[in-house]
């Protein structure tokens, strides 16, 4: 059993609020340290609802030091397809899907729904476009399924079973969501230009 998964973030305030209201997370301890190597870091976990933890980094002071900040994406990305890399959290039965999948959509969230073989899932992207799951077993699995394991673990010719299908629901507040986000940007921006406007007057 793992202990928690962490995950860098680029914009912390708005994974924050994601973290906390669309996904119903509460924030449990924050570890501030100094980078190693330069800079200084903060480490929040959330607690996701049993016990178990989710956290994200903020990084601060560390670009230019350790990383370029062009160099670095945020979330589980690694510049492969989003879908592939994920974290998944238990939601124990279809009722907490359905609660979790309405959450989402409160909060202006898309969500795609897919029954798998022996788990029923719901998925949207965090602010950083990392992939999040809602799940609940719908079968247990049984030692027949640890001989097929075994088997395509071995099994390397092409697979014929095609992707699952899957639903996709539409959050009647995604648009509002959306343009309430560039908003905010747009003001975080103008305030820094404002900040840099100032300090090269100091300076003349």
């Amino acid at each position: 059993m793992f202990h928690h998964v962490a995950v860098a973030s680029k914009d912390v305030k708005k994974s924050h609020k994601f973290y906390t209201e669309a996904m119903g997370f509460r924030l449990k301890k924050v570890v501030k340290r100094q980078s190693p190597e330069g800079g200084w870091t903060k480490h929040i976990f959330y607690d996701t609802g049993d016990g178990g933890l989710f956290a994200i980094w903020d990084l601060r002071g560390i670009e230019g030091v350790v990383i370029e900040a062009s160099t670095w994406q945020a979330g589980m990305g690694g510049g492969l397809p989003y879908w592939i890399n994920h974290v998944a959290f238990d939601c124990h039965d279809i009722g907490g899907l359905e609660r979790c999948k309405q959450r989402w959509l409160d909060h202006g969230y898309n969500v795609a729904e897919v029954k798998h073989e022996f788990i029923h899932s719901i998925y949207t992207r965090d602010p950083d476009g990392t992939l999040v799951e809602f799940t609940f077993d719908t079968q247990p699995l049984t030692e027949a399924d640890e001989r097929e394991a075994a088997e395509l673990l071995a099994d390397d010719t092409p697979a014929q079973v095609p992707e699952y299908e899957g639903v996709q629901h539409k959050s009647p507040h995604y648009a509002a969501r959306r343009a309430a986000e560039q908003a905010e940007q747009a003001e975080q921006a103008e305030q820094v230009d404002e900040r840099e406007l100032g300090d090269a007057g100091a300076a003349i």
